[in-house]
């Protein structure tokens, strides 16, 4: 049985990632990649965040963030600050250029969507909107309990 939910659960993933036109080379008719995107973006929300918290946010390896770190600085889209009193820990904040496309990020991320959902009804989207919050919900609670353990 487990066989059988791991294959079904793995197929939707392979499906809403194709949905979501993550795998273009420039997604959300910017620059960047996915990840490129998720990560500025993160910046974005969490104005002064450091380089390991956006690994803890996003789950992504070190040395990857740092070569989009490096990438995103080179490009002049962030910076990073030394906190002081701090062992080498920097803040990383978005230059003007890099919140131009964060927010650029953002609206295309919600035309994307408004755009794929617009010939769905609405008692349908929120039905699907539930299953969604089902799954993050479930999801979240069944990762807390592992991370309790």
């Amino acid at each position: 049985m487990k066989n059988d939910l791991i294959k079904r659960i793995r197929n939707f993933n392979r499906y809403y990632t194709v949905w979501l036109e993550v795998m273009n080379k420039g997604y959300l008719d910017t620059n960047f990649s996915w990840t490129e995107s998720r990560v500025l973006f993160e910046i974005y929300m969490y104005q002064g965040i450091n380089a390991t918290e956006l690994c803890e946010h996003l789950n992504i390896d070190k040395s990857y963030i740092s070569r989009i770190l490096t990438k995103f600085e080179k490009n002049g889209l962030v910076t990073r600050e030394l906190v002081l009193g701090s062992k080498g820990l920097k803040k990383l904040s978005l230059t003007e250029i890099g919140k131009k496309a964060a927010e650029k990020i953002d609206l295309n991320g919600d035309k994307q969507i408004a755009d794929k959902i617009k010939t769905i009804d609405d008692e349908t989207c929120m039905k699907l909107c539930e299953a969604m919050e089902f799954i993050e919900k479930t999801l979240r609670e069944y990762e807390k309990r592992g991370a309790e353990k």
